[in-house]
């Protein structure tokens, strides 16, 4: 009983110092797809999880996203990037125009409380694929 009371204190103490920062972002890629929303999740000084929301603006069924993610400090310095991909599949159909998808994972960054979302490349289910050239950042 001892054990596991102890087991929640500290538990309940690392959900007090973890912390969500919301960061908005009103960039559009040259690919109609735009990052929505993104968050961090620190805990105790290290970024341990990101999400981030798209809106497709396009016209077309967007089937994957590559991006990749800049992780930065406080004085925009950068600490780490990750490359990722989002597909559709079985459980997770392909994303229509005028949608929204939330994605995200978990990372290991220290002292990164800040994000920078690039879309790389973008495919739609007719087969096309677009390039992007441009990198959406945080607004200030």
């Amino acid at each position: 009983m001892k054990r596991n009371l102890s087991l929640f204190i500290f538990g309940f103490i690392l959900l007090l110092s973890s912390s969500f920062q919301l960061r908005k972002y009103v960039a559009q890629s040259d690919c109609g797809l735009q990052v929505a929303d993104a968050y961090t999740q620190e805990v105790l000084g290290k970024n341990v999880g990101f999400y981030v929301k798209f809106y497709n603006a396009s016209d077309k069924t967007i089937d994957a996203i590559e991006y990749q993610v800049i992780f930065k400090n406080g004085f925009n310095e950068v600490k780490g990037k990750k490359t990722f991909t989002w597909q559709a599949g079985n459980l997770v159909g392909p994303m229509k125009p005028k949608s929204y998808l939330s994605d995200g994972s978990a990372n290991w960054i220290d002292n990164a409380n800040k994000l920078e979302i690039k879309v790389i490349r973008v495919h739609f289910t007719d087969d096309s694929t677009c390039e992007v050239n441009s990198s959406i950042k945080t607004l200030k």
